[in-house]
């Protein structure tokens, strides 16, 4: 009988590392497609949380400034202005009895009690303004499409304002991260309800 080559248990232990060796590629791959899909998820969830949160507080901040105005007796508001690229907002309110207006605000005869403030200040990544690239409707019932640079959609002016009648400017300010995340804070005037919107970019709908 003639007994096995001299290298055969060498190359028994090459094909078993080899096969190792593949299986630990194999792995590393997987495990790296994982970790890439879970940081994107996360990255998404980080995301909405972080526009949620903001249009959330736009929604309590309405809430509050319509009291205020009930209490204080006069019209109090927020003014918007853009600079360089970002929007910023001051809360302002009434200085000489005829509501608030943006040539007064401008001239200090409305008087802006604190700001400027920016959302990117305290949520990371979130702005005032619409999705990159995305189509997306307009909140019913309206019609039409969003984009462009303005997101305060208060008529013609950027100026929201509350009345001590209990009365508000009507429209809808639009929050987004800028990728796929987008919330519109809907006000309307007669009756100063407020309802948050936020777009569902997988159904291509808008949902309460």
């Amino acid at each position: 009988m003639k007994s096995a080559p001299a290298d055969a248990p060498r190359a028994r232990l090459l094909a078993r590392n080899g096969w190792s060796l593949i299986d630990s590629i194999v792995t590393l791959v997987v495990l790296g497609l994982c970790v890439s899909w879970g940081a994107a998820i996360a990255g998404r969830v980080v995301a909405d949380v972080h526009t949620a949160a903001a249009a959330r507080e736009f929604a309590i901040l309405f809430q509050a400034l319509r009291w205020k105005s009930v209490s204080e007796n006069r019209n109090v508001g927020l003014f918007f202005e853009q600079s360089g690229g970002t929007w910023q907002w001051w809360e302002v309110r009434d200085g000489n009895g005829n509501g608030l207006r943006t040539a007064e605000v401008r001239d200090g005869t409305d008087i802006k009690s604190s700001g400027p403030h920016r959302l990117e200040t305290t949520h990371r990544g979130v702005r005032l303004g619409f999705p990159t690239g995305q189509v997306v409707p307009a909140i019913p019932p309206q019609s039409g499409v969003l984009g462009g640079n303005d997101p305060i959609r208060f008529g013609r002016s950027d100026l929201i304002s509350f009345s001590p009648r209990g009365r508000s400017s009507s429209g809808t300010l639009y929050i987004t991260d800028g990728r796929h995340r987008l919330y519109g804070v809907r006000l309307y005037g007669a009756s100063t309800r407020i309802r948050v919107w936020r777009w569902d970019d997988r159904e291509m709908q808008w949902r309460l």
